[in-house]
């Protein structure tokens, strides 16, 4: 988006005129940019085209107004003139948020981890029995059919049923989408919310050790929410810099950061025993197939398929044999541990 259309996007709002503005670098799929008008500063997206369904906007733009109108920090969606949440301009899409003033997630900060995950527990509260349909469009985010789609569709992009080291890797994986679908099929009843989608350090925005902002309501959906738990505890308890060379996932987890995670979480939440049970099938599960998918979206057998194959079963590995210990970190979440120390 060139600096001159951001004029074009402010004749439709009430927020005075563009002086200056500069473009948002770390976003990954849509376009954004800080724009500073005679008003004040804002926060412009223009959606990707992936991102134009205008019932899902919407819902995502309720979900905010839920949010703030509780005293989370989600951003403002400002409206048009014409009332509307968002801007269509020549078959582009539009937003216009207010600017929120914080800094980066600190992982050397421990009071940064306490407050992310309490965060997402505030989170969590505020949207309970929100269920907008638009978001319900996705059926099961993550699931054993899944890997096995991404399992199948890599060896035959990778030709790994013709190379013998590969075929045996592949025969791992497939033993691991066995054993997880056979413990998906134990999972119990799952309690389900609209979760955020994306709760990770990039969309925390920090005042000191206070989060003020968690922007990017773009992937929210209807989801169990032992899926959010498993994406941000990856994400908080993986290392950085990590020992993985070839995966999205730079290693395995630091138990220690997963187990905090989950107290301070569960100082406002309580989690079920069936979570607590199934979150390791949820990690396990959403390392397998996403770092399936992103090596499929690499192209062509490359020279490094071998290597690329033994990061993933370590990971898969991993959490088999440490599925003990994240049942433990997650029951810690489920308030016996402080029901136990109450007097």
């Amino acid at each position: 988006m060139a600096e001159d259309h951001l004029a074009t996007v402010f004749q439709h709002y009430d927020l005075g005129r563009p002086v200056a503005a500069r473009r948002v670098e770390q976003g990954f799929v849509n376009d954004n940019w800080i724009a500073d008008t005679t008003t004040g500063r804002y926060f412009v997206k223009r959606r990707h085209p992936d991102l134009r369904q205008p019932a899902v906007i919407r819902a995502q733009h309720r979900l905010m107004a839920r949010l703030r109108a509780e005293g989370f920090p989600a951003p403002v969606v400002f409206p048009t003139t014409a009332g509307q949440t968002f801007l269509v301009v020549g078959g582009e899409f539009y937003e216009v948020h207010g600017y929120i003033d914080g800094g980066p997630y600190d992982r050397d900060r421990p009071a940064h981890l306490a407050e992310a995950a309490t965060t997402l527990a505030r989170y969590h509260t505020h949207v309970q029995g929100l269920r907008l349909r638009p978001l319900c469009r996705s059926g099961h985010l993550y699931s054993p059919q899944t890997l096995q789609a991404n399992l199948a569709a890599l060896t035959r992009a990778w030709g790994a049923d013709r190379d013998a080291g590969l075929t045996a890797a592949v025969r791992r994986l497939e033993a691991h989408r066995t054993d997880l679908a056979a413990r998906f099929a134990r999972h119990g009843s799952l309690p389900w919310l609209t979760i955020h989608g994306d709760y990770y350090a990039g969309n925390l925005l920090f005042d000191g050790d206070r989060i003020v902002g968690v922007v990017d309501y773009d992937k929210a959906r209807w989801q169990p929410r032992v899926v959010e738990l498993a994406e941000a505890a990856i994400y908080f308890a993986s290392p950085q810099p990590g020992d993985f060379r070839h995966l999205v996932y730079p290693g395995v987890l630091n138990l220690a950061a997963f187990a905090r995670f989950f107290q301070w979480y569960g100082r406002a939440v309580c989690l079920q025993e069936d979570e607590a049970r199934a979150l390791p099938d949820y990690v396990r599960c959403i390392w397998l197939s996403i770092s399936l998918q992103r090596l499929l979206e690499g192209g062509p057998n490359p020279a490094s398929a071998g290597d690329a194959l033994s990061e993933v079963l370590a990971l898969g590995d991993w959490a088999r044999e440490n599925e003990g210990e994240m049942t433990g970190a997650a029951r810690s979440a489920s308030g016996k541990r402080y029901l136990e120390e109450s007097p």
